[in-house]
């Protein structure tokens, strides 16, 4: 880092600190033997003080584009939406969670259409981010040939206009939310698997108690809710689309 290592150092300075950091212990111990370790490893380590200043994104008011020319590449496309930061008590991102996985996973109606029966791509999918700031929600699909891709956009749009005023079956939400939960709890098959969860939910929120609450969130939505989050987010106003094609121009509109 010939340019860098000045910076380096305040880097260092700024965010290896304990303000910054979680120690995560899984396995056969106990509370005061690990106490005890981190009092003696860490028990000297200074706070810092740099207080970062953050803007605020301007807000969105119209659909906007982005386009990438790039040919031997398989054409891409992306709707990127505004969601909301994490909360492990409000129901608007386990709500979008569990819509993107009805309307886009492999066992959905649409996946189906476009993937297996039309070939139209090579896979869709998407859904929100868990992020401590507002994030996107993206929805996005890997073509076979850039000229299907106004329809494949339709198509995604037309679904996500349709959760706006169509009720989704109780029973699909239900299987789609025990997908949601058994699949994230067969994923912790392991120490190191259970470490690093619990560690992205004190990231999130500060609390190991976040990955709980966020499932019994879960387990509470319903139809209407679905609805809700689909007026609520899926807007052209705050929609971005990207897209990569042979083209110079991008082929979507």
């Amino acid at each position: 880092m010939p340019n860098q290592y000045d910076y380096s150092l305040t880097f260092f300075d700024r965010f290896y600190r304990p303000e910054y950091a979680t120690i995560v212990v899984v396995g056969d111990v106990t509370p005061e033997r690990v106490n005890t370790l981190a009092q003696q490893y860490f028990g000297e380590w200074k706070r810092g003080n740099y207080k970062p200043t953050i803007a605020t994104e301007p807000k969105q008011t119209e659909t906007r584009y982005a386009h990438v020319k790039q040919e031997g590449f398989p054409p891409y496309l992306s709707l990127g939406f505004k969601g909301p930061a994490f909360s492990d008590k409000d129901k608007d991102l386990p709500a979008l969670s569990i819509l993107s996985t009805i309307l886009f996973a492999e066992n959905s109606e649409l996946y189906r259409k476009l993937v297996v029966d039309e070939q139209k791509a090579r896979f869709i999918g998407g859904g929100p981010q868990f992020s401590r700031d507002p994030n996107l929600i993206s929805v996005s699909a890997s073509l076979l040939d850039a000229k299907d891709m106004q329809y494949v956009k339709d198509e995604l749009m037309k679904a996500l206009n349709e959760a706006k005023t169509k009720p989704i079956d109780a029973k699909k939400i239900e299987e789609t939310k025990s997908r949601i939960k058994y699949s994230f709890a067969m994923s912790m098959d392991s120490p190191d698997a259970i470490a690093n969860s619990l560690a992205r939910f004190i990231w999130l929120s500060g609390n190991p108690e976040s990955l709980n609450n966020i499932y019994s969130v879960y387990d509470t939505i319903t139809a209407q809710d679905l609805m809700h989050v689909a007026k609520k987010y899926f807007i052209p106003s705050t929609m971005t689309v990207g897209t990569i094609a042979p083209a110079e121009k991008s082929p979507v509109k």
